[in-house]
């Protein structure tokens, strides 16, 4: 059995002959659009060639938002269950500026970094930690939260340091108690 052959009309040249699979590759590729004509043996006149193309670029189409939605799903999944993680690690690590809220990130990204492994931190919310920044360079945090292995609520006292000329918060040195 022979394949259907093909002629087309494109930007005033009849081009030919083509097979079906030729005629959608070049409509596909943009050598051919939507205005371009065809004609077959049998056929009375020129037809647009949308009529026989068509199903392959709706095809494609599908293809096309079948790969769009599943990507913006995956990434709505991720966000979903490693957006909240990612956000506050990001807080914890890089908190700047000599203000409270700041010293309180910091002093989280130090406890988080402290933990015995494979333990794992809930902190309470930020208005029932304590914070004092004592001028002009330092912090003393107290904030609380669940250790989920341990199954048990436990504060901390952070002390801190702030470098201005890095704008970061660092843990401050152990001294000694006279």
């Amino acid at each position: 059995m022979q394949a259907e052959v093909f002629h087309i009309h494109h930007q005033g040249e009849q081009r030919g002959p083509y097979t079906s699979r030729q005629v959608n590759h070049l409509h596909k590729c943009g050598f051919i659009d939507d205005d371009t004509l065809y004609w077959r043996e049998g056929m009375e006149q020129w037809q647009p060639i949308t009529e026989i193309v068509e199903r392959s670029q709706k095809r494609n189409r599908v293809i096309v938002w079948s790969i769009i939605l599943s990507t913006t799903a995956a990434i709505a999944l991720f966000v979903w269950l490693f957006g909240g993680v990612t956000a506050e690690g990001w807080k914890e690590l890089t908190a700047g500026g000599f203000n409270e809220e700041s010293a309180w990130w910091r002093a989280r990204g130090l406890v988080r970094s402290q933990l015995a492994g494979g333990e794992s931190v809930t902190f309470d919310v930020m208005e029932s930690a304590q914070v004092t920044l004592h001028k002009p360079d330092a912090a003393t945090v107290v904030l609380s939260g669940n250790l989920l292995k341990a199954r048990k609520h436990t504060a901390w006292q952070v002390r801190l340091r702030y470098d201005p000329d890095r704008e970061l918060w660092l843990p401050a040195p152990h001294q000694e108690q006279p």
